[in-house]
């Protein structure tokens, strides 16, 4: 195992890895992780809003799979699910590219697929009014205000936001978020 882990170091580095986690996200290893990303982008002379941007997606994209797990945690398919995520951050020439991905349960799908077409197929200035109007919406269990935190990722992302979805089996998908900041 030792010369394979130096190979994939080797790799990481060929390929612009700056960054790379891989097992079941808690809140305070999420933490840990963010603030050991600061430092990284910190000493590789990132801009104050280059980091401020990075760290909130790689924030907003592993509370989504830690709340994911979460979900699905006294289920049958919590033992699937647990420990699926990854999240990886590279830089290429449009900027830091963050990438997640999870174990997702097929069923769910369809209404998280129409979440994030709605949010990619807006402009800037729709995702400016669209945030304002989901934050508006009355706190209560009635209002869907979930994809909030998407929504915020969108406006930051330098790019269109990239998603696939991978089929395991009859029951299980794998699901990949690519965000370019």
């Amino acid at each position: 195992m030792g010369n394979s882990i130096y190979l994939l170091q080797k790799k990481l580095q060929q390929s612009n890895t700056e960054f790379i986690f891989s097992g079941i996200f808690s809140q305070g290893l999420i933490e840990e992780l963010g603030s050991a990303l600061k430092q990284r982008l910190q000493l590789k002379q990132a801009t104050k809003s280059k980091i401020s941007s990075v760290f909130f997606t790689f924030v907003e994209q592993t509370q989504n799979i830690k709340q994911y797990e979460l979900s699905k945690k006294d289920t049958e398919d919590s033992l699937t699910i647990a420990g699926s995520g990854i999240i990886a951050i590279s830089k290429n020439y449009m900027g830091y590219c963050i990438n997640s991905g999870n174990i997702i349960l097929n069923k769910d799908i369809p209404e998280l697929k129409e979440k994030l077409d709605k949010i990619i197929s807006m402009s800037n200035i729709e995702l400016t009014n669209y945030f304002r109007e989901m934050s508006r919406k009355e706190i209560d269990m009635s209002c869907d205000r979930s994809g909030l935190g998407l929504i915020q990722v969108a406006r930051k992302a330098t790019d269109k936001i990239q998603y696939e979805f991978e089929k395991i089996d009859d029951k299980y998908s794998y699901y990949t978020l690519i965000v370019t900041v």
